[in-house]
């Protein structure tokens, strides 16, 4: 059984809720088991509820009359701008990371794709999300900025966009990861910036032809 320590409970249950929101573990649209969560914490449902309304917060679930609970389900258009606010976000930690040098984040984005020397089958797109959301959290910390880190955490823009799974297929993503990779290589923050930005704006605009 997963167990908790009760120092900081309430906080250390959020992080496993987020982390489970992730995961996809709780997925979009689904309904919250509040005791299910707690004998598998091994928790009372009191930082449960703690750690929910800080959820709710953060539009990550919400709470329906008489109903509970349930992850929080967007539509493809809805998220739509989530991801131009990612690509003026993330192309602008590619660009400050690189002109400042710094190098928290750094061995996440080089490696983040290592498992995948090629283009994976879709058995293994849940494992394939994982690492994507490892890059882009990377870039974010690689900015070096702490309100940029900041507002991307407590706005918990990354875990809101990706709630409905992969927007691409990875056949069209991870060459694009690969540019990203190698424009960061060379060392050139204006490149690099710019395939970040087109990389997000190409996912929002399928957002944009997707049903839904």
């Amino acid at each position: 059984m997963l167990r908790i320590e009760k120092r900081g409970l309430s906080d250390l249950v959020y992080e496993k809720l987020r982390g489970m929101i992730d995961e996809g573990t709780l997925a979009a649209g689904s309904k919250v088991n509040k005791p299910e969560i707690a004998e598998r914490l091994g928790v009372s449902q009191t930082p449960i509820n703690d750690a929910l309304s800080r959820l709710a917060g953060e539009k990550l679930i919400e709470q329906r009359s008489r109903q509970g609970f349930y992850i929080r389900s967007y539509t493809y258009a809805e998220l739509a701008p989530l991801y131009e606010l990612r690509a003026a976000l993330e192309g602008m930690a590619m660009r400050l990371g690189l002109e400042r040098g710094e190098k928290a984040g750094l061995e996440g984005i080089r490696h983040a794709f290592d498992d995948f020397d090629t283009v994976p089958s879709e058995d293994r797109w849940a494992a394939y999300r994982l690492a994507d959301q490892v890059f882009h959290r990377s870039i974010i910390e690689f900015s070096g900025n702490p309100f940029l880190i900041d507002l991307a955490r407590t706005s918990a823009i990354l875990t809101r966009s990706n709630l409905r799974g992969l927007v691409r297929p990875p056949s069209q993503t991870l060459p694009e990861h690969r540019s990203i990779i190698e424009s960061m290589e060379k060392g050139d923050p204006l490149a690099a910036q710019e395939q970040v930005i087109l990389h997000m704006l190409r996912s929002r605009d399928r957002l944009l032809t997707m049903p839904g």
